[in-house]
């Protein structure tokens, strides 16, 4: 997939070559916007929900493994049930996000 903006990124950008004085890339962008050549801001936060599901995952697994070797930990052991928690408020968020974006996508269509 290429690398997409937001629209907010790309009125950022506008802005910017309209104070460079280059009409040539705000030309451009305005093109990219009118082509729908932009990421919708849902989809970001989607993505970036996810990106950090993952991390909680993986901070987890090192956590099991640590305490696979000292299983009377309990330091570990709460860093452990403090992640599930993490890990099931951001699926709440993505199932969220998810729904939100399908309803979005569904009226503009």
């Amino acid at each position: 997939m290429r690398n997409l903006l937001t629209i907010d990124e790309y009125l950022d950008l506008y802005l910017l070559a309209e104070d460079l004085g280059d009409q040539a890339w705000q030309n451009e962008i305005i093109q990219k916007l009118k082509n729908g050549e932009f990421i919708a801001e849902h989809t970001v936060k989607i993505r970036n929900l996810w990106k950090r599901y993952k991390k909680v995952n993986m901070e987890m697994l090192d956590l099991y493994r640590r305490l696979h070797d000292d299983s009377s930990n309990e330091a570990l052991t709460e860093k452990i049930r403090i992640l599930k928690q993490q890990r099931i408020t951001l699926n709440r968020q993505i199932q969220f996000e998810q729904r939100k974006s399908k309803q979005h996508h569904s009226n503009t269509q």
